[in-house]
């Protein structure tokens, strides 16, 4: 940012050992002010966008325009607030004989916690129409950044349309967040995501955790559900969590060789036209992941040898084999 600027009118507030801000910025510097932590970069967007220690879905401009088009026809309706994290970047100048009311001087931008459709809305209306208006905000001054996740899983697990899978993954390694939302097992988010990333995996690359895209087999969310079931066997009371992704990739890496023909459906994805719709078999569809993690618990802990503490492979292999 080229310039300071400065924020009147701010209302302070200190809560259990937060501070907040209350107050408005206009639309047309909105975005000069702002920025959004995102796991992936938007195609497009009104706002700016930064990858760093990001935690959030990519912006949607159909949905910033449809909230444009909503301010065009509601123009006086109570709008909630942009809730924002400081990052340290807002300072506080109190006014003389009111310590609870001054202006914010802005010195980097603040992150978006809530709200980054509206005020991508609020962006559109400006540059589209030409028309200023004032965006009500909430800023919180002192959060790190596991805190500011977990604001950001608090504020939305409990709203349609965001998705399951990027909560379980901005859950990981966050105490703040413990018995919120869904009640998937962390651990086994991060085993599924292991299944998503490793090069190994016949998965990789095709476990979403924002959006089921044309190039997605499953949610992230899905499958931590049912690898968590695989794994509920009492064999597996002590694993640890790389053994056990290490072990569910190499079952599937088994089931994946004894059904060669069924794993050819995967050629199919993202290609315009095919895609999971023109999958002949079942093996690879959300039904079939369930179906052989649940068979799974019993052939994994049936060839788990607790002596060595090692997986008989041939035996997984024979009995994948025979069903």
């Amino acid at each position: 940012m080229k310039m300071k600027i400065a924020i009147e009118k701010v209302i302070k507030k200190e809560r259990d050992g937060r501070v907040y801000f209350f107050g408005s910025i206009r639309s047309s510097y909105a975005r000069n002010v702002t920025f959004v932590p995102v796991v992936e970069l938007s195609p497009k967007t009104k706002l700016v966008e930064l990858l760093e220690d990001g935690y959030q879905r990519p912006g949607s401009m159909p949905r910033m325009n449809k909230f444009r088009d909503f301010l065009r026809t509601h123009p006086h309706s109570l709008v909630p607030p942009v809730i924002l994290s400081g990052r340290g970047g807002w300072v506080f100048e109190p006014s003389q004989g009111d310590t609870e009311i001054g202006r914010l001087i802005v010195n980097k931008p603040a992150a978006i916690i809530d709200g980054q459709h509206r005020l991508g809305g609020y962006v559109s209306l400006y540059e589209t129409d030409g028309v200023e208006k004032d965006v009500d905000f909430l800023l919180i001054d002192n959060l790190d950044l596991q805190a500011e996740k977990a604001e950001f899983v608090i504020v939305n697990d409990t709203q349609q349309g965001v998705p399951k899978s990027l909560s379980l993954y901005n859950k990981l390694d966050n105490p703040d967040l413990e018995g919120i939302g869904s009640k998937v097992d962390s651990d086994f988010v991060r085993v599924a995501w292991t299944l998503a990333t490793r090069d190994d995996s016949p998965f990789v690359g095709m476990i979403a955790r924002v959006k089921v895209g044309p190039e997605h087999l499953f949610a992230l969310h899905s499958v931590a559900q049912y690898i968590e079931k695989m794994f509920s066997h009492g064999a597996f009371a002590d694993t640890s969590l790389e053994d056990k992704a290490t072990i569910a990739i190499r079952y599937w890496q088994i089931i994946q060789d004894c059904h060669p023909k069924q794993f050819d459906d995967l050629g199919k994805l993202g290609v315009r036209g095919q895609g999971r719709r023109a999958f002949e078999f079942k093996l690879l569809e959300l039904t079939g992941f369930i179906a052989w993690s649940q068979i799974g618990t019993q052939i994994l802990g049936g060839a788990f040898r607790a002596l060595t503490q090692e997986m008989d492979w041939d035996a997984v292999e024979d009995s994948v084999r025979h069903l």
